[in-house]
């Protein structure tokens, strides 16, 4: 899939005709211009789905909301934060807060047919809480080497908002650590009341 990817950035860079690749079965050997791509090729249909953006929307309060399509959940972030996608499957995203040493993430994971390895990942929790997000909905936060990680279940996926950082700076924006985590919701699952 890498290969693919990097043959449709080689021909939008050096505006060459067309791109072929080992794997012609999936191009059924067409050929990609620039002027007009095919959008109904997988090639082209890959190349959207691990491009996907994320939808950012402002508030009256300057916060920003945040839609992933791919997982189905949006979170908010302060005005001073801003979350950029570095995956390359619109997983997730990295919160961008100015400082160095803390890595704050949001993402999102498949579970179903993955229970067990969910309960893994909860099981290497040194000790855990229940926590419920804005709307209502349970979750977990779990404690591990210092870093915090928050998780919202639902039957399909779980959505995971990881802080990692100095202990005094986590302590310093607990406040908004929280704001964060509790503004975690899943699109599709109805809030609690």
């Amino acid at each position: 899939m890498r290969i693919k990817l990097l043959c449709f950035i080689a021909v939008a860079m050096v505006g060459l005709a067309s791109c072929k690749t080992r794997d012609n079965a999936a191009l059924d050997g067409e050929s990609i211009t620039i002027d007009s791509v095919d959008t109904t090729t997988p090639l082209a249909e890959i190349i959207e789905d691990e491009a996907t953006a994320p939808h950012f929307k402002k508030t009256d309060d300057g916060s920003v909301v945040i839609m992933n399509e791919r997982f189905g959940f949006t979170f908010a972030l302060p005005a001073n934060y801003s979350a950029t996608d570095k995956s390359n499957n619109g997983d997730g995203y990295f919160i961008v807060t100015g400082e160095k040493d803390v890595d704050l993430r949001i993402y999102g994971e498949n579970i179903n047919g993955n229970e067990l390895m969910a309960e893994m990942e909860l099981s290497t929790c040194e000790r855990t809480e229940t926590f419920h997000f804005g709307n209502g909905y349970p979750g977990i936060l779990c404690y591990q080497s210092g870093d915090k990680y928050y998780y919202y279940d639902t039957p399909q996926t779980r959505i995971v908002f990881y802080v990692h950082g100095p202990k005094i700076w986590q302590e310093r924006n607990a406040v908004i650590i929280n704001t964060i985590a509790k503004s975690i919701a899943a699109i599709n699952i109805k809030p609690l009341n």
